[in-house]
């Protein structure tokens, strides 16, 4: 592991992460007997633009049934149960936060979906599974705590059966210069590496991939912006009453303390082009 990994795990790490999501579930109304992946959406698309943007990527890809995923950055595994119910393929989380992972497990029991999706704690760059295991590697908004992103990217190869398919929504640096920090991937300017996105495409390709697609999405996050401020305007100028708070369900049970100013920055570094947004699709050749 590298030498900052164990400030990233304490950055990530939530007490009793999955309790306060249960309960949270109960405060918003949602019968627990008779749970969807919908009704989860709101806590378990941890990225932004959350499903849209899990949507987006998905569709990058030709998924078939028979599919073997590997999801790198699981989180609480709202993708992975997306790509499962939606395609009715096998995935496997792996993520470096052991709250993450018992959260992610014991919804997908939740939502019955536990015969066709896994989790498990471990590194990215020490992956516990054997060489050419998965069809396909799928990530988002995951590298930005890795700093020997080449090493990476190697073990993702690695881990790939030749002819598989690297897909992802990554987060990189911009020319505006350093982000405001705290964010939600970073308490902290040491616990980030972002590389330009050139950078970034050169070292996937140095690892052995072949580039099929790849698309700069910086736009899109910026207009979903623009439609949330549009949208709290309207209800602003209707007079509607703001909430005292949060939702129950909501992304700061997993994001954690300071999750308002962990949101601002990331608005904030977007419009003044310190980070932009890139998805993917590469291919390990046969």
């Amino acid at each position: 592991m590298e030498t900052h990994t164990s400030s990233v795990a304490a950055h990530y790490e939530q007490n009793e992460l999955f309790d306060s999501i249960r309960q949270a579930l109960r405060d918003a109304g949602k019968d627990l007997h008779a749970l969807t992946i919908d009704d989860l959406s709101a806590i378990d698309e941890v990225h932004t633009r959350g499903r849209e943007a899990t949507v987006e990527v998905a569709d990058l890809v030709s998924f078939t049934p028979e599919l073997n995923v590997l999801d790198v950055g699981s989180g609480i595994g709202g993708p992975a149960r997306y790509i499962a119910r939606t395609f009715g393929c096998r995935v496997t989380g792996i993520d470096l936060t052991p709250a993450f992972c018992d959260a992610a497990t014991k919804l997908t029991e939740l939502v019955d979906l536990q015969d066709q999706v896994s989790f498990q704690v471990g590194s990215a760059l020490d992956m516990p599974f054997e060489n050419a295991s998965f069809d396909l590697v799928w990530t988002i908004q995951m590298q930005m705590n890795i700093a020997d992103k080449p090493a990476l990217y190697r073990e993702m190869a690695r881990v790939l059966r030749p002819g598989g398919r690297l897909v992802f929504q990554d987060i990189v640096a911009g020319p505006g210069g350093p982000i405001h920090t705290p964010v939600p991937w970073a308490s902290e300017p040491g616990q980030s590496f972002l590389a330009m996105p050139g950078d970034l495409r050169a070292m996937i390709a140095g690892a052995g991939f072949e580039e099929l697609s790849w698309r700069d999405a910086s736009d899109a996050h910026r207009v979903s912006y623009a439609e949330g401020d549009r949208k709290s305007a309207a209800r602003n100028a209707s007079g509607a009453s703001k909430p005292d708070g949060p939702p129950p369900l909501g992304i700061h049970l997993v994001l954690g303390p300071g999750t308002p100013e962990k949101r601002a920055n990331t608005k904030r570094n977007l419009m003044e082009d310190r980070v932009g947004y890139v998805q993917g699709l590469f291919r390990k050749p046969d």
